[in-house]
């Protein structure tokens, strides 16, 4: 680990850089989570973890920043390769596959923290050529922090994401929704259980976990691949990843898993995380023969019900703006992307490239809209970009 004291802020600046630390850091990682401000699921430990162990690539760069010994702030990155390139690009450990990218900051620390964060990334600009810090909250630390001196620095709009805030009661949502979707939600439910000899909704236990899964997985990815796209699950590495993040997290309390099974079949499945009082719809999938029974709408119904009961008071449907979502009248937030260079050649080379990039997915997304007729869907920007990209 290398120390770089910062006496402006009087917090200190550790870099782990290797598993081992990574490891070690666990307890102190998990404490801090217990303690920090609004975190999710994606800036926990365990997430991290099996990102790095099964995605992980580049160089391990986890800043962690501490104020007389105690441990106030992490800021999870990596220094990979600008798409196969030689220039070197910073990501947050997690990307593309975390919705929500911050640093992990404990009360009153968010702006020294953030700020001495920014210095020391800056103070290593010869380690990298970009720093694309993408899917951070709007008014999150490091998109409110103050800028060093010199700094290049840019902050863009990046996603807009769907966020319902919750009620005491079911029927007290039912009541916000129009007569249509109110009326839409009981019929279906009522459809399905006229429609066949046994309807289940089921969550799993440690011996269920893995084949509820399986079922996710296949769902999803069969419905993408009528539609021409491969699906958020279809590669290996991803899979492997989830089961393992469902394991950790079924551990801690915190998954939501629901399958949906029509005469002990599975037609549909809801993925999702539960941290305090937030539930994250992270990903879904249901039987394309089934599609008129609209298993999807049931299963988003089950799990707002559930959220409710278990005292949630936000339901975040996360990044993308898929127009099922807006079905229940949430509520949007931004997220924001920051963009750090350096006077370079090599730093102006991978800003340029990023903007290309950028230029070629909003058209990806406006064509997609063409095709589908519908809002930018969570699929991602085209299928091919959403293959190489693992829901950039």
């Amino acid at each position: 680990m290398l120390l770089s004291p910062l006496v402006n802020t009087r917090l200190e600046i550790e870099e782990v850089t290797d598993e081992l630390g990574l490891i070690e850091l666990e307890l102190e990682w998990q404490s801090l989570l217990e303690r920090a401000v609004d975190p999710t699921p994606f800036q926990s430990w365990e997430w991290i973890w099996a990102w790095w162990k099964h995605h992980g690539h580049g160089r391990l760069w986890i800043l962690v920043a501490r104020d007389r010994g105690v441990l106030v702030a992490i800021l999870p990155l990596t220094i990979t390769r600008y798409r196969g390139t030689p220039l070197r690009q910073v990501r947050f450990a997690g990307a593309p596959l975390s919705d929500i990218q911050e640093p992990l900051v404990a009360p009153a620390y968010e702006a020294r923290a953030a700020q001495a964060f920014l210095a020391h990334v800056l103070d290593a600009a010869h380690l990298w050529d970009l720093c694309d810090l993408n899917d951070q909250r709007k008014g999150s630390a490091l998109t409110v922090a103050a800028l060093p001196a010199g700094s290049r620095v840019t902050l863009e709009h990046h996603r807009t994401c769907a966020c319902l805030a919750l009620p005491a009661s079911w029927d007290a949502l039912l009541a916000t929704l129009g007569s249509h979707m109110r009326s839409n939600v009981k019929r279906r439910r009522k459809k399905l259980v006229a429609g066949f000899a046994t309807v289940e909704i089921a969550a799993p236990d440690h011996q269920t976990l893995p084949a509820m899964m399986e079922d996710l997985f296949r769902l999803h990815n069969r419905r993408w691949r009528k539609r021409g796209a491969p699906g958020a699950f279809a590669d290996e590495h991803t899979r492997r990843f989830h089961q393992e993040v469902a394991w950790r997290f079924l551990e801690r309390g915190w998954l939501r898993l629901y399958v949906l099974r029509l005469d002990g079949q599975a037609r549909g499945a809801f993925y999702g995380f539960q941290y305090r009082r937030r539930v994250y719809h992270y990903l879904s999938g249901f039987d394309h023969e089934v599609r008129r029974l609209a298993p999807g709408i049931v299963l988003m119904a089950h799990a707002i019900e559930r959220a409710i009961g278990e005292g949630a008071t936000q339901f975040d449907m996360l990044r993308g703006d898929e127009s099922y979502k807006y079905y229940w009248k949430p509520a949007e937030r931004e997220t924001q992307r920051m963009l750090i260079g350096h006077p370079s050649v090599r730093s102006s080379m991978a800003l340029r490239a990023h903007r290309l990039e950028r230029y070629l997915e909003r058209h990806g997304v406006a064509m997609q809209k063409r095709l589908w007729g519908e809002r930018p869907l969570r699929q991602g920007p085209t299928a091919v970009a959403r293959a190489a990209a693992l829901r950039r």
